[in-house]
C-alpha cells in the first residue's frame, strides 16, 4: 500500500522506480520504492512506516540545499 508524500511530488518523478534498501531497528532489510502516488515499504505495516519517513527525509535534505 503507498502513502502520499507530504515533501515530495512524486507522480511523473524521475525517481519513481527506484527502491531504497533500508534496515530496520531489529536488521530485517526493507526495500521503499517510489510510486507514482507516493512511496511504498516491503514492511508489514499499515500505517506510513518510519522505513519510507527515513527515505523521504533523506530525498528532502539532498533537494533542499
Amino acid at each position: 500500500m503507498a502513502h502520499k508524500s507530504e515533501f515530495i511530488e512524486t507522480k511523473n518523478h524521475p525517481f519513481v522506480g527506484v527502491k531504497w534498501p533500508v534496515t530496520g531497528s531489529k536488521g530485517d532489510q526493507y526495500y521503499v520504492e517510489m510510486v507514482d502516488y507516493g512511496f511504498d515499504c516491503t514492511c508489514i505495516a499499515y500505517r506510513k512506516c518510519k522505513h519510507i519517513k527515513e527515505v523521504e527525509l533523506k530525498l528532502k535534505k539532498m533537494t533542499s540545499y
